[in-house]
């Protein structure tokens, strides 16, 4: 359900699933997803229906994603799908007409973090959204161009792919202890240059594992005014990587490139917002599902307790780490939160904890 809400098509996931027999396949059979569709794009491009085109383009490069996403290494064949996701990708910007731009924020060393801008069509002077994946998703997921809940709202977004992400991994550009902080500012700064953006009114959206790396960015940035951190918000990492599917492991040494498993576990130790989550001091939304598979929710509400600004906590009941069933009612919660915090309509001594029963 959660592919759903970001724009993949229902049948077309029961289809790919459907031919999945074993957990290596999965790369292969989203890969002709993908293909099946950017080939009926490139049909109705041809026809000149553009419109047609630009949908097909979109589920094309939403559809090479998990295709990528579970190769844990740069060889030839994950960049491969990662070319011809990009390709849709802009093609689809290309025939959607939908205000949507692909940005290169510089960063460190010379190199530059990619980032899809949403703005608000004619309007200038506007809050904006930063978005971070988590570790198994891409910039290209959230927001949906076609269904944006926070430009609905009078909101730009901009969502990244920060360190040991989707596209900037495939760069090359490998994620630390500290350089997801670095590319939080990196965003902030980019965003001062852009005259649609009210660089007074900035707020912040991760998920997943974007959940800690954007609390950690908001303790290292005023200029942060409100924060919201989805499906679990891990105070320290290293059970997280010792309990949880194996992939998860060897997918973060792949996203920092260390291939000494000893050195990783040190490191490992060294991912915690212990020392740093007091530190914030704009208003933070924890959501979570009751049963979190992959981030248990004595984690995240440690650290909601150790929080100590404006605070809200979200349970969703009989929920899982993607809350896909109530990502729906959700995604526009959420956005009418943020925008409200933003604006400053909040008490200083908010701490509330809300329990969403089961539909």
């Amino acid at each position: 359900m959660m592919y759903v809400e970001w724009g993949f098509k229902l049948a077309d996931i029961m289809r790919t699933n459907e031919r999945l027999k074993h957990p290596g396949m999965v790369s292969k059979e989203w890969v002709r997803t993908a293909r099946q569709q950017e080939e009926m794009a490139k049909e109705a491009e041809d026809r000149g229906n553009l419109q047609t085109a630009a949908e097909f383009y979109y589920r094309a490069a939403l559809y090479y994603s998990p295709a990528a996403g579970c190769i844990y290494e740069n060889n030839e064949r994950k960049l491969d799908i990662y070319k011809h996701l990009l390709d849709c990708y802009r093609k689809f910007i290309q025939f959607s007409g939908v205000s949507v731009e692909r940005v290169e924020i510089p960063f460190e060393n010379g190199k530059t973090i990619p980032g899809i801008f949403q703005p608000v069509p004619g309007k200038t002077n506007v809050p904006c959204v930063i978005c971070i994946p988590g570790m198994d998703t891409v910039k290209e997921h959230f927001p949906s161009p076609y269904n944006n809940p926070f430009t609905k709202r009078g909101m730009a977004s901009l969502t990244i792919d920060g360190p040991g992400q989707g596209e900037s991994l495939i760069r090359e550009i490998w994620v630390t202890l500290e350089n997801f902080n670095h590319a939080g500012k990196a965003a902030l700064d980019y965003l001062s240059t852009r005259s649609e953006i009210n660089p007074e009114k900035i707020g912040l959206y991760g998920w997943s594992r974007g959940s800690p790396w954007g609390l950690g960015v908001a303790a290292h940035d005023n200029r942060i005014k409100a924060f919201v951190g989805a499906m679990g918000a891990r105070f320290d990492a290293t059970d997280g990587f010792e309990e949880n599917r194996p992939s998860g492991k060897v997918n973060y040494m792949y996203m920092s490139d260390l291939k000494d498993e000893e050195e990783f576990d040190l490191m490992a130790k060294e991912i915690t917002l212990e020392g740093i989550i007091e530190r914030i001091r704009c208003p933070v939304l924890l959501a979570t599902g009751e049963f979190d598979e992959l981030v248990p929710f004595a984690s995240t509400e440690k650290t909601f307790d150790r929080l100590k600004c404006p605070k809200e906590l979200w349970v969703y009941e009989n929920e899982n780490h993607v809350m896909g069933g109530r990502l729906p009612d959700f995604y526009p919660m959420m956005a009418d939160w943020l925008q409200d915090k933003i604006e400053g309509k909040y008490a200083p001594d908010l701490a509330k904890r809300i329990f969403f029963e089961a539909r």
